[in-house]
């Protein structure tokens, strides 16, 4: 595995986008960060987060690395309290908790879903995948069951 990038969003509610093309905000009208969870760390692709983050960290829904990506995503305008992100995670890397019930998995290809009827306007999503030799592996996208505040 060359990388493994998560990409947190959210698609305003006034969205005009029929599909969604993750990593593309201009086209989809969203607000996206991408971010590289590396061994040690996470990084942001396209913005300056930089913290430590070991696999303890992102198996604890409690853990101050949550706190501090919810509180960085927050000045972007991606209300995602600390127990969502974890929550998000958990449930795209097949090992939901209680709060995972919050997002579902869609369909997705290549980063790319459906927002027919516009009606995933207001809502968050957590897009996932691997990435090797320029091939992307595993990919998966969880949309919140309820709009963003």
């Amino acid at each position: 595995m060359d990388r493994y990038v998560l990409t947190f969003g959210v698609i305003p509610q006034n969205n005009q986008a029929d599909f969604i093309y993750c990593g593309d905000e201009e086209s989809s009208q969203t607000v996206e960060l991408n971010f590289e969870l590396l061994e040690s760390k996470i990084i942001g692709l396209d913005n300056d987060f930089n913290y430590p983050c070991t696999n303890n960290l992102l198996w604890d829904p409690e853990s101050v690395f949550y706190a501090a990506l919810s509180t960085f995503m927050t000045n972007f305008g991606i209300l995602m309290e600390p127990k969502l992100i974890y929550a998000a995670y958990s449930l795209v890397n097949d090992e939901p908790d209680e709060g995972s019930n919050s997002f579902e998995i869609i369909d997705s290809s290549a980063g790319v879903f459906s927002n027919k009827d516009q009606q995933y306007n207001g809502k968050l999503f957590l897009r996932q995948y691997f990435e090797e030799e320029g091939e992307i592996y595993d990919e998966k996208i969880c949309i919140s069951i309820k709009k963003n505040k």
